[in-house]
């Protein structure tokens, strides 16, 4: 174990100008749903009986697929314990708060995307510890004594990520001027956070970051091409628009990597579990990218128009 990659890494006791990462990472993951609340209202939840169809296909993606393809990578990759559990953590996760933003890149439907965003994070308080058990239980062996405590991570996953959205969106229905003002320097605060975690953790990991891609490396950029692109073809498959199935697409291949480090760290305790999300962090950027550029320089072309569908 002394010359694995995970041998002798502290991201639990990783500090920032004398502040616990685990602590940082939880601070930026409420301000972060805190801000996609002042972008959110009631009106987007009622997309889903007005339009029930790219948001069923979605969140069935999101919510079956995603899990058993990460379930189906760990079991075909056989990668060290720490590798699978991460990544059905991180598939478990919802969507990231800038899925909506790579959605406007790419042309997509992004009411959609924020519709999705926003209704898979209460849904995920609940399936999350179900699923990262049972990943427990699969690949940690009959003497692994790590459970997630499954009523104690409901509350505390809602607390991170549903009642920062509700605050979010209660401000913005009683003051919205407010909210507009806030809105616009957290968005900045938000940029910053995710910059600053990412820098962080990438001087830190620098060393083993050969080693680390390695281990991490297949089944990270697995997950993360299967859900963009195998999300697409269902989503397409199922009928959607061209708009919709690009919202689908980028809403499922980008997890919210902050949740499932919090989770690893603040919760299970376990920094080895966070080395996924932390990999996925830097692939993520470089698939999605790519997928932009075949949306507007290939699909586009090709249909002589970008096919955008806005959604009243």
């Amino acid at each position: 174990m002394d010359s694995s990659p995970l041998a002798g890494l502290d991201v639990l006791g990783l500090k920032l100008l004398g502040v616990n990462m685990a602590d940082i990472s939880t601070a930026a993951l409420i301000v972060i749903m805190f801000t996609m609340g002042l972008e959110l209202s009631l009106r987007d939840f009622r997309r889903i009986a007005q339009h029930p169809l790219p948001i069923a296909v979605g969140l069935g993606c999101q919510l079956i697929l995603g899990p058993l393809v990460a379930f189906g990578l760990a079991f075909l990759l056989h990668p060290p314990m720490p590798i699978a559990v991460g990544l059905v953590l991180l598939a478990c996760c919802p969507s990231a708060a800038t899925s909506a933003f790579f959605t406007f890149l790419a042309k997509g439907e992004v009411a959609i995307s924020v519709t999705l965003t926003a209704i898979s994070g209460p849904i995920v308080t609940i399936t999350l510890p179900f699923l990262v058990n049972l990943a427990l239980s699969l690949f940690g062996g009959r003497n692994q004594p790590i459970h997630l405590p499954v009523v104690r991570s409901m509350i505390e996953i809602a607390t991170l990520i549903v009642l920062p959205v509700a605050v979010g969106m209660g401000m913005r229905a009683l003051a919205p001027k407010l909210a507009a003002a806030i809105g616009r320097v957290a968005a900045k605060v938000c940029f910053v956070f995710v910059i600053g975690i990412m820098a962080v953790l990438l001087v830190y990991l620098w060393p083993r970051l050969p080693a680390l891609l390695a281990m991490t490396g297949a089944a990270t950029l697995g997950l993360n091409l299967f859900m963009l692109i195998g999300g697409f073809l269902v989503a397409r498959a199922l009928k959607t628009n061209e708009a919709q199935s690009r919202a689908i697409s980028i809403e499922i291949g980008i997890h919210n990597f902050i949740l499932a480090v919090v989770i690893s760290l603040a919760i299970l305790r376990r920094p080895d579990f966070a080395l996924v999300p932390i990999t996925y962090l830097f692939v993520m950027y470089a698939t999605v990218f790519a997928f932009i550029g075949y949306c507007r320089l290939f699909r586009d072309r090709r249909n002589g128009v970008a096919a955008v569908e806005t959604l009243a």
